[in-house]
């Protein structure tokens, strides 16, 4: 046997699509039409139907002008009823088609838009905030919508369009061979245009969707500034940095406006060749009595009949391009594999004590070009007690909150409890172990007994209403204009801060476990609220594992040792006395007021 002419990339769709684009629209007909291949027999039926009824339309027109012509009246009525009986059967069609269509494909868009969401959503924290909200919001909307029109195109329009061309193509045939012949010779010439067309739509698709993710996330960041433009006058920043990305899209969008309005002329100019050519011949057919004028109206109905739909398969091309490149995109952050994942021996964790021993740790960002965020960190944090971490901002103090949560893998070292590495342990047993409070309060547009909840989802009303007085919120949440039932807003915005940070406390209490890590919990509470607070977390805490990074001294010295960290490095480690007494890094600090004012100090220690 002789050597293959055409590598698997050749051939008519290599002339549309390239090996990358043409494996995605592979994987996507595998993963997403062919599982719903019943429901789209159905459609392919209406279709079939609807087709038939397009072709025969122009019989039952070349059997009225037939009759029309040799003035036959009895014939007339059947000839009426055909029509309408035609006309009718082809709506009905019309109608299952749309109807049935549309639900195969609005389901595999809603499937898809679920896969993609539940897999970002379980991806690692890393991935999450690599990216911004705003384009990942975009990838499950934009890109979606350009995949359901490509389906809705594609799929569903060259079904029906290759098949009403086909039925009308045999009716054409059927009435007059030659004529049909002229008509398509000359749409072969519409391929290579077609396909200069179609890959550069690809690439212009492919920009077009990624600068429509940085306008949805410049849009996302600015609506969610906008107090802080309000107050510093920034309306005509925000308008102009917005208007630079809708210009930059509206230029994209015209590129491909115009690549697509090149095809439908072309189309349409070799629609005139050939329907120019079919009047020629067709008078002299007629002249010569070897046609007559029925035949001629009929395939001139049947002509009509077939320019729309041909006229749509041109389009298919751009259309199934569009949406590769949105495919192309969805896949991308399909096949984005976690990191942070069980083992396949993983076990639950058994806390009994919740001792956390930190065996020279190691740690750096993906985006921190080889520094570390924390090094050689080794620190055995007794269990049922309170350890501060203390530092300046950047010592890695919050890292070492990530990682004990397992937001991140460290990179060396190892982090247990009671005894079991957290990469030995499972994902969903750790978390159930560790409750989080941070500076950055999140909060969703719920109740506030909904948002408290999140802590444990099966928790009773007196049980949310007890965390709420525990983290002294019940006051201000029975104020509210609806008490627990009061929506709060976007990320809690109708609270203040100090309510926001007790909302969040009253869910870590109310989620109840053994470790309890706190990221500048109280940072933004009044001194009232505050002591409020501490008197709450005083009782919360006993027992209870907890690491807490404060800079207020009223917090530090409740803590049974105190870390002061530096540049990822813990330097000291103690009691907050034995720091001080000790004048190191810890007093400097003090001293410094980032942990408290001057006059906290003693001045015989400043002195010293």
């Amino acid at each position: 046997m002789g050597k293959r002419s055409k590598s698997p990339g050749t051939g008519i769709r290599a002339l549309f699509l390239d090996e990358q684009a043409q494996r995605t629209l592979r994987r996507f007909v595998a993963d997403w039409v062919a599982p719903r291949w019943r429901q789209i027999a159905l459609v392919f039926v209406f279709t079939s139907g609807l087709a038939a009824t397009t072709g025969g339309y122009p019989l039952v027109i070349k059997h009225s002008f037939d009759s029309l012509m040799r003035t036959d009246s009895h014939v007339l009525p059947w000839v009426l009823i055909a029509i309408i009986a035609v006309t009718a059967a082809r709506s009905t069609f019309l109608y299952l088609h749309q109807v049935t269509s549309a639900r195969v494909i609005m389901r595999m868009v809603t499937d898809m838009q679920k896969a993609a969401f539940a897999h970002l959503i379980v991806s690692d924290f890393a991935r999450l905030t690599r990216e911004t909200t705003g384009r990942l919001v975009s990838r499950l909307t934009n890109d979606l919508a350009a995949i359901q029109q490509a389906i809705q195109t594609s799929m569903i329009a060259f079904v029906r369009d290759t098949l009403s061309v086909l039925a009308v193509l045999i009716t054409m045939l059927w009435l007059d061979w030659m004529l049909t012949l002229i008509v398509f010779a000359v749409f072969p010439f519409a391929v290579l245009p077609m396909s200069s067309i179609g890959r550069r739509l690809r690439s212009v698709s492919r920009r077009t969707l990624s600068e429509i993710g940085d306008m949805t996330s410049r849009l996302t960041e600015v609506l969610a500034g906008v107090r802080l433009i309000k107050a510093f006058r920034l309306e005509n920043y925000a308008i102009e940095r917005l208007n630079g990305n809708f210009e930059q899209i509206y230029r994209l969008r015209m590129k491909a406006v115009r690549a697509r309005g090149r095809m439908g002329p072309a189309l349409e100019a070799l629609a005139g060749i050939a329907i120019a050519g079919v009047v020629a011949l067709a008078y002299w057919r007629i002249a010569r009595g070897i046609s007559t004028v029925g035949d001629f109206m009929g395939f001139v109905t049947a002509l009509l009949l077939a320019a729309q739909p041909i006229k749509s398969l041109g389009m298919v091309t751009t259309s199934v391009i569009e949406g590769v490149a949105a495919a192309e995109r969805i896949y991308e952050l399909l096949d984005e594999k976690p990191t942070v994942v069980d083992r396949a021996d993983a076990r639950a964790l058994v806390v009994r004590q919740g001792a956390i021993v930190f065996d020279d740790v190691g740690f750096a960002y993906a985006t921190s070009a080889g520094s570390r965020a924390v090094e050689n960190v080794s620190l055995t944090v007794p269990g049922g007690k309170t350890v501060a971490l203390v530092g300046r901002s950047g010592a890695g103090k919050s890292t070492v909150i990530n990682l004990v949560a397992r937001l991140f893998d460290v990179d060396a070292g190892r982090i247990l409890i009671d005894g079991q590495d957290l990469r030995e342990v499972t994902l969903t047993s750790l978390r159930q172990a560790i409750a989080i409070v941070s500076q950055e309060v999140t909060l969703f547009d719920d109740t506030i007994r909904a948002n408290i909840a999140l802590g444990r989802l099966d928790a009773s009303d007196d049980d949310i209403v007890a965390a709420a007085k525990a983290a002294a919120a019940h006051e201000f949440i029975v104020a509210q204009p609806l008490g627990y039932d009061t929506v709060i807003g976007d990320s809690g915005l109708r609270l203040s801060g100090g309510q926001r940070q007790r909302v969040a406390l009253a869910r870590a209490i109310l989620k109840n476990a053994p470790i309890l890590l706190l990221d500048e919990a109280t940072s933004a509470l009044d001194t009232e609220s505050e002591r409020l607070v501490q008197e709450a977390l005083t009782r919360f805490t006993r027992d209870r594992t907890t690491l807490v990074i404060a800079h207020r001294l009223s917090t530090v010295q409740r803590a049974d040792m105190i870390c002061v960290m530096d540049q990822g490095h813990i330097t000291e480690v103690g009691s907050h006395a034995d720091l001080i007494a000790r004048d190191g890094a810890y007093a400097r600090l003090c001293r410094s007021q980032v942990l408290v004012d001057l006059e906290t100090t003693p001045r015989s220690h400043a002195a010293e």
